[in-house]
């Protein structure tokens, strides 16, 4: 239940677990299913953010892409937020939804092989209970 929602067993609903188990084992290798050890931020986004951190870079979270913005050589130039803030870099990853994903790409990259592969990837809607 920590893996899928976060929180204690005896908070929730085991619908919700039964749900998950069902969709994944519909699934062609659905039996190869695990579970992280914990909840997903403590043991996968944390260590992936210390080791961002312990190279010098920043992690900055609760934060919403509005744009990409892209130099002359299509290169990423700096992200807008939502909040008007300017995010620049050496290198760049945010996390979204492939759905959002689509959205924030720039026009210049939609011809680019690499990123023409994200038409034929499709999201998968998130278990919430």
């Amino acid at each position: 239940s920590k893996a899928l929602n976060f929180i204690n067993p005896d908070e929730l609903s085991m619908q919700c677990i039964l749900i998950a188990l069902n969709r994944f084992l519909q699934e062609k290798h659905g039996s190869k299913m695990a579970f992280l050890d914990g909840n997903p931020p403590e043991r996968l986004c944390k260590p992936i953010a210390d080791h961002i951190e312990s190279l010098g870079g920043q992690v900055i979270l609760n934060s919403r892409i509005q744009k990409i913005e892209l130099n002359s050589d299509k290169s990423v130039k700096h992200f807008v937020l939502t909040n008007g803030n300017i995010i620049t870099g050496d290198a760049y990853v945010f996390a979204t939804p492939v759905d959002i994903l689509k959205l924030l790409l720039p026009e210049d990259w939609k011809e680019i092989s690499y990123f023409k592969k994200l038409d034929k990837l499709v999201g998968v809607p998130v278990i919430k209970c």
